[in-house]
């Protein structure tokens, strides 16, 4: 069967021959998915690593250079979450087969450990956050892949010094590839199904007499949407500039970007409809509108699409005050402008987002005799949204236009959203024995904010509907409150030998608190003061017990965790307002096992996987409301597999490298009723890659066949914990798409 606007590819079959051989034994499986995996050079020394934690760490942290980067990676070129969705423990589903779609709001689908980042895009750049909580894409697609030098991604207990905003989800750090000290440059292209296409190209300077290296480098990418109509993304540009600059004791770096995108939605699937995999490919917004009822306009294309510019700066000055002390400043900024646009009863709602996230963080490295230590500070300020603060409805009309109607949302920041982080560390090695312990101090000061009483404002503009309104719904306004939290770490390493490696980790997470409290209807008996008052932070402490076993041709790694949750994060649908809301009302625990490893077969051919075992419960009955109660004691989280599996392999021949990955997802419930399941999937990738070196560079090409037996399953679920907010979205079918690149 067809699927919407894809478009058949000639070179689709050979590549099915190639690979029938290989996956055959594969075909039989049930519901099963490949995904792209390693490789690393032309010629390979010990096994492929890319599951195995790093070894000079005490907690469990995951790094993929360069290269793992560029093929974990979705063929979109962009999107930090698809860099790690194959990873131990880590839930990434993907709408689109390129990594290009922003979804709407805070949930952008990522699961670590079953835990998810509710408000906004989740992790840093070289150690600073340059976005807040926020619905818009954040910094997801502000760096293309041939841009990044490595891309790590904490779990468990987090180090004080892997500073993050809120961190259950784990810490996802993204480095830059910094000005390289040669001159050169890569130029790539890419194309596959749905029209997609991609360019990029980057330029290095080298190191010039003066100390100083640069880099300048774009990319332009577009899609057609896999179902319904229209393009996912119809612009998607980037650009990017770094320098470096060799004072001596003195280092200096400076990294700008901007990102430019714009689209049209995917619809989301209502539970009857995604349990009926042979519709997935007829159900998406209509391509003209259907009549002039706000049923009709709100399944017009038209009027569900987004558009935002995202532009970026950060810095890094670090100065050597002597052999063993350093001192570090990163100053950063952001801004973020945008909207998404979408009907919302009768109406069709624009939602503005328009904010800046700017603060620096600094470190102190020392040394006290044998032991190592790091003090260090961060200020972030953010300005909403989130929480939103700004929807304007408009009246459709028969000519497809829209009129405005009024403002449903219309508030002022007063006093912005700051977190203020303050961390100790101390290291010291015993023999064989290797200490880190430390502390983090969390201030987090929520926002003032005004909400205006839209009675009669008829202006549409922001600032002039302000001075229009009658005055300030003081019911609805809430100032600013406090929240402190500290969180403690221990982590312990030992080398038994060679050969064997123990490591333990305790510590304490947080999260963040429910921001969703501002928006949320009046609560009778409450004030949204008190409400706002009462905000806590997700608290997740965990305990890490892991061992690494190595052999001369490959390794083992098991990883046992244990994490008892509280004012834990949990969302609400509340028919009453037709919307959802986190609250931070659960009380939870999971239990869990990781299982990673890799063997080479031969110098050829290497294997390697892993598989996760989750059992995350309720431990307590929710609270949501005024004498409602949901008895969920003892049920298991919604939308957290009990197991996840990756399993690849790496041949080379040649100059070739074929590379296929079968990744595994169990059955989850997307709501506490555990009266919508979704059934378990597999998919399968191939990746075929051949390498040319010559005397001017290095060509690379390689074709990619995504979802290789063209698995129906529902990936992504914005899943709410009643069973009437969830919203289901199918993975995307089999794809073709083909790359080239030329490195000099």
């Amino acid at each position: 069967m067809e699927y919407g606007n894809r478009k058949a590819a000639p070179m689709l079959g050979a590549a099915l021959a190639l690979a029938s051989g290989l996956m055959a034994s594969l075909a039989g499986a049930e519901e099963v998915v490949l995904a792209p995996m390693v490789i690393i050079g032309e010629t390979q020394d010990g096994p492929v690593d890319a599951f195995a934690s790093e070894r000079e760490e005490a907690s469990t942290v995951y790094r993929l250079d360069a290269e793992e980067v560029a093929l974990f990676g979705a063929a979109g070129g962009g999107n930090a979450y698809s860099l790690v969705s194959r990873l131990p423990g880590v839930q990434m589903q993907l709408v689109d087969a390129y990594g290009l779609v922003n979804m709407q709001g805070g949930n952008k689908g990522l699961r670590v450990r079953g835990e998810i980042a509710s408000h906004g895009a989740n992790g840093t750049v070289e150690g600073v956050p340059l976005n807040g909580p926020g619905p818009g894409p954040g910094y997801l697609f502000l760096l293309d892949a041939e841009n990044i030098d490595s891309v790590s991604l904490a779990q468990g207990p987090i180090a004080p010094d892997r500073f993050s905003l809120y961190d259950t989800v784990g810490q996802l750090d993204t480095r830059i590839l910094w000005p390289k000290a040669e001159f050169g440059g890569k130029v790539s292209v890419g194309a596959g199904e749905n029209d997609f296409s991609r360019t990029f190209a980057r330029l290095d300077s080298g190191r010039l007499p003066t100390g100083t290296a640069m880099f300048l480098s774009g990319s332009s990418t577009s899609a057609q949407k896999w179902r319904g109509h229209g393009d996912s993304p119809e612009r998607h540009e980037t650009f990017a500039f770094g320098l470096s600059q060799d004072f001596g004791r003195l280092q200096a770096k400076l990294f700008v970007a901007h990102n430019e995108m714009v689209g049209d939605n995917y619809k989301g699937l209502t539970y009857e409809e995604a349990r009926h995999a042979s519709r997935y490919d007829d159900i998406d917004y209509d391509r003209y509108p259907s009549g002039t009822t706000a049923a009709a306009w709100a399944n017009w294309q038209g009027y569900n699409r987004q558009s935002f510019e995202t532009s970026a700066f950060l810095s890094e000055i670090s100065y050597r005050l002597g052999e063993h002390t350093q001192l570090v400043l990163k100053p950063f900024y952001s801004k973020e402008e945008g909207y998404y646009l979408y009907p919302n009863g009768n109406f069709v709602r624009r939602w503005d987002i328009d904010h800046t996230t700017y603060g620096a963080s600094s470190e102190l490295h020392t040394r006290w005799g044998e032991t190592g230590l790091k003090f260090g500070y961060a200020l972030v300020s953010m300005e909403p949204p989130g929480p939103p603060n700004a929807w304007r409805h408009y009246r459709p009309d028969a000519s497809g236009g829209l009129t405005f109607n009024n403002w449903a949302l219309l508030a002022k920041v007063t006093d912005r959203h700051e977190m203020h982080n303050l961390f100790a560390t101390a290291e010291r090695r015993f023999g064989p024995l290797e200490v880190k312990g430390g502390v983090r101090y969390v201030r987090d000061v929520l926002p003032s904010i005004d909400y205006y009483d839209t009675a009669g404002v008829t202006a549409e503009d922001f600032d002039d509907a302000i001075d229009q309104s009658s005055g300030v719904v003081d019911a609805r306004s809430v100032q600013s409150t406090t929240i402190r939290e500290w969180a403690p770490y221990l982590g312990l390493r030992y080398e038994v030998s060679e050969r064997l490696e123990l490591r333990a980790a305790l510590g304490r997470n947080v999260g963040s608190p429910a921001f969703d409290a501002f928006q949320k209807p009046p609560v009778a008996g409450l004030s949204k003061q008190a409400l706002w008052n009462a905000s806590e932070m997700e608290i997740g402490d965990t305990l890490d017990l892991a061992a690494r076993f190595s052999f001369s041709r490959g390794y083992f790694e098991p990883v046992l965790y244990y994490t008892r949750y509280r004012n834990k994060g949990v969302d609400i649908y509340d028919p009453a307002y037709n919307a959802s809301y986190t609250q931070n009302i659960g009380k939870a625990h999971q239990l869990g096992l990781t299982l990673a490893g890799g063997w080479q077969l031969r110098p050829d051919l290497d294997m390697f996987g892993n598989l996760s075992f989750m059992r995350s419960q309720f431990d307590d009955d929710l609270l949501v409301g005024v004498g409602d109660v949901r008895e969920v004691e003892g049920e298991r989280l919604p939308d957290v597999p009990a197991r996840m599996a990756t399993l690849g392999a790496a041949w080379r021949f040649g100059r070739f490298t074929l590379t296929p990955v079968v990744h595994y997802m169990g059955n989850r419930y997307a709501d506490i009723e555990h009266t919508q399941r979704m059934g378990g999937y597999a998919v399968a990738n191939l990746d075929l890659t051949h390498r040319l070196k010559s005397r001017h560079g290095q060509f690379t090409t390689s074709l990619a066949v995504i979802n290789l037996f063209d698995k129906r399953y529902i990936g992504f679920n914005n899943a709410n914990e009643t069973s009437n907010g969830s919203t289901f979205y199918p993975g995307p079918p089999r794809t073709l798409v083909g790359k080239f690149s030329f490195e000099f």
